[in-house]
C-alpha cells in the first residue's frame, strides 16, 4: 500500500502554485470572477464581480429568457423546450420549425417568435434586476499576492509555525491591491488571512522601516494555533469589498 501523498510532498515552487490555485476557489466561492496575469509583477491573481449598487449582492449580467406570459425561465436547461414558431408578416399564419415561406399565401417575410411550451407566451430576452428592486449595479476590480506557507519544522520537529516572506517591492500601494496568505496545516487543511496593504503597514509598524526589510530578508513567523498578531485578518474576505 502507497504512502498517502501531502502538500509536504510538493516542491516549493509547485507548493506557491497550490496556494495559487486554492486561493483562486476560495475567491470563487465568495463571487469573485479569477484570473492570472500574463507577467508576473508581483501580481499573482486578478478578480472582478458585479454587484447591486444598492444593496451589494452580486449581480448577474447573463441577460433571461423568460416566457412574457407565465414568467418561466429557459436560461439554464429549458432552451431546447422553447418552440421554434415564425408568424407570417402578411396573413398572420403560425408555423413552428425551419420554414423560409409561409404555407398559407407563400410569404417569404415571417418573423421569429420562440414560443413558451407550457402557456404558447412569447419567451423575450430579459436584463436582471436585482432582488431589492435596483437596476443599477457596478463592477470591482482587485489584484492579490498570494503568499504561502507550510508549517516550519527544524530537525524533524514541529516548530508550530508558519513563516511569510514579504518584501518592499511588495508594497503597492494601491486600495484595490490585497495580500491573501495561504497556510496549510499539517491536516492539509487550509486557512486564508486577508489583509490589505495598509492593514499590513500598520501591523509591522516600526519593525517595517528595519535593516532586515530594506535587505529583503524579513521573514514573518507567527504561531500556527493563533496566528498571532496576524489573527485579525483570518478568513477576512469581506475586505475585499
Amino acid at each position: 500500500m502507497q504512502n498517502k501523498k501531502t502538500t509536504t510532498d510538493l516542491s516549493a515552487k509547485h507548493f506557491s502554485r497550490y496556494g495559487e490555485f486554492l486561493v483562486s476557489f476560495e475567491l470563487s466561492k465568495h463571487g469573485w470572477n479569477v484570473y492570472n496575469p500574463v507577467y508576473d509583477e508581483y501580481i499573482d491573481l486578478l478578480i472582478h464581480k458585479h454587484v447591486c449598487k444598492d444593496c451589494g449582492k452580486t449581480w448577474n449580467l447573463t441577460p433571461a429568457l423568460t416566457c412574457k406570459n407565465c414568467g418561466k425561465d429557459f436560461s439554464k436547461t429549458q432552451k431546447n423546450k422553447i418552440i421554434a414558431k415564425k408568424v407570417c408578416a402578411s396573413c398572420k399564419n403560425e408555423m413552428v420549425g425551419n420554414k423560409t415561406k409561409c404555407t398559407k399565401c407563400k410569404s417569404e417575410e415571417l418573423l421569429n417568435r420562440p414560443t413558451c411550451d407550457e402557456c404558447k407566451g412569447e419567451v423575450e430576452m430579459i436584463e436582471h434586476a436585482c432582488k431589492c428592486g435596483s437596476k443599477k449595479y457596478v463592477t470591482k476590480f482587485r489584484s492579490i499576492q498570494v503568499k504561502s506557507s507550510r508549517i516550519e519544522y527544524k530537525n524533524g520537529k514541529s516548530k508550530n509555525t508558519y513563516a511569510i516572506d514579504m518584501k518592499p517591492k511588495d508594497l503597492i500601494k494601491d486600495e484595490n491591491h490585497f495580500y491573501v496568505w495561504c497556510l496549510i496545516d499539517d491536516d492539509d487543511r487550509p486557512h486564508f488571512l486577508v489583509i490589505s496593504v495598509q492593514d499590513f503597514i500598520d501591523t509591522m509598524g516600526d519593525s517595517l522601516k528595519g535593516i532586515s526589510f530594506f535587505k529583503d530578508q524579513d521573514r514573518q513567523h507567527f504561531s500556527a494555533k493563533d496566528f498571532g498578531k496576524w489573527n485579525n485578518f483570518l478568513n477576512k474576505f469581506d475586505k475585499l469589498e
